[in-house]
């Protein structure tokens, strides 16, 4: 493992929560252009006279291959630090944004779609894995704050590019994008740092490892590799809750908008709904993150989960606008919430010396659920003409996870001579 810094180093608070804010701003700019994608599909399709298919296709290929390289960006984070890999991979999508301004094929399109994916993985893997070993008694807030980078971004970023795109098209557009990222992904990935600490092992009363730490990084529990991780019924309960909520919340955020306009509301009105969601999942990821510093993840995470599959029943009868805000409002409370719960839920059973490849195996597999998600959901309407069956599917399957959150709980570590 590479260690940017010396122990003593560790006690800074400064430079701990400058790497938080250094984390806010690279998910802020890398997932707040990716939530503007939606944005460029009429002008491009104006322009190109390409089926909706195609450019569907393309955000398919990225989304799969965003999360087989979250695994490898993970791993190489864990082992050489994670400004190289940060750095290197916002050079990927500022290179892979500015290409797309000049494509004319198809084939263009996914070649640079999947450019991007692959820097776009260093993007939350990395930094998230990061920050987490800074932090452990302020874990779940500290994560919370980085990930609230995505909601701001989702819901300042998207407007600013149509408002790009209205005045230059969208190929200049997506230039304009590609030099945002290096103007400021490039300073954020400099200032990413992991804390130094020493790799002596001394054994607990329980026999279990424990990593000699600065005092607030005392590891709680004894960290195991990840290919020991994915050996524990632990690891795959908790990618079944992760790959259950990224389902749900593709359905809502590709379909919601679309459930809205088919019960009789304008456009308009149902574009707001996803600002409630982006809105409120800022609040969720910081407060929600925070309380499971006081309170625990475990019962923080049953709270979001039960939340989430009585939304989805909900919007089955929903048909008052405002209750679809306030559902839309619920729903980015518990989908932002859930998400810092199950990052420090991970660090508690695994540890941290190898949580960047732990999260890139759970975000790639949560890559799954959301295009099956999204996918279901669409088949289903075109069969039967509404989102109810989509709906219920989506409230049965955060159901199993809610149950699942019940029982889950840490695997037993074996004690081990290697970190």
């Amino acid at each position: 493992m590479n260690n940017d810094l010396s122990e003593n180093q560790v006690n800074n608070n400064a430079l701990r929560w400058g790497v938080v804010a250094a984390g806010f701003m690279q998910v802020f700019i890398f997932y707040g252009l990716y939530y503007s994608f939606g944005v460029f599909l009429k002008p491009m399709l104006a322009d190109l006279g390409w089926s909706r298919a195609t450019i569907s296709g393309a955000l398919s290929t990225y989304m799969l291959t965003n999360g087989l390289c979250s695994i490898g960006m993970g791993t190489l984070s864990d082992r050489y630090g994670p400004k190289s890999v940060v750095s290197t991979g916002t050079v990927f999508v500022a290179a892979g944004y500015i290409l797309t301004s000049k494509i004319t094929q198809p084939w263009h399109l996914y070649a640079m779609f999947s450019f991007v994916a692959v820097g776009m993985s260093t993007g939350y893997v990395p930094v998230i894995s990061t920050v987490t070993k800074w932090f452990v008694k302020k874990r779940g807030f500290a994560v919370g704050i980085v990930g609230a980078g995505v909601g701001l971004g989702q819901m300042i970023i998207p407007v600013l590019m149509r408002y790009f795109i209205s005045l230059y098209g969208w190929r200049t557009s997506y230039v304009i994008m590609g030099f945002a990222v290096l103007c400021i992904g490039a300073p954020a990935a400099l200032l990413l740092k992991q804390p130094g600490f020493k790799k002596n092992i001394e054994l607990t009363e329980n026999t279990e490892k424990t990593l000699v730490y600065d005092k607030d990084l005392q590891s709680e529990s004894a960290d195991i590799s990840a290919i020991e991780a994915i050996k524990t019924l632990s690891f795959w309960l908790l990618l079944y809750i992760f790959i259950s909520i990224v389902f749900g919340v593709s359905v809502i955020v590709n379909h919601l908008i679309a459930h809205v306009t088919d019960i009789g509301f304008n456009p308009m009105e149902a574009s707001l709904v996803l600002t409630f969601v982006g809105g409120s999942g800022i609040l969720g990821r910081i407060f929600i993150g925070l309380a499971a510093d006081k309170v625990g993840t475990k019962i923080i995470l049953n709270g979001c989960i039960l939340i989430l599959a009585a939304l989805f029943l909900g919007l089955i009868y929903a048909d008052n606008l405002w209750w679809i805000y306030i559902i839309a409002l619920f729903f980015g409370l518990g989908y932002g919430g859930s998400l810092p719960v199950i990052i420090k839920m991970s660090t508690e059973f695994f540890g941290i010396t190898s949580a960047g490849a732990i999260f890139g195996i759970l975000i790639f597999g949560a890559t799954f659920g959301g295009a099956l998600g999204v996918t279901l959901a669409g088949y289903i309407y075109d069969v039967t003409g509404t989102y109810t069956l989509a709906f219920l599917i989506s409230s049965t399957v955060m159901s199993v996870a809610f149950f699942i959150s019940l029982i889950i709980k840490s695997p037993a570590k074996k004690v081990s001579g290697k970190i």
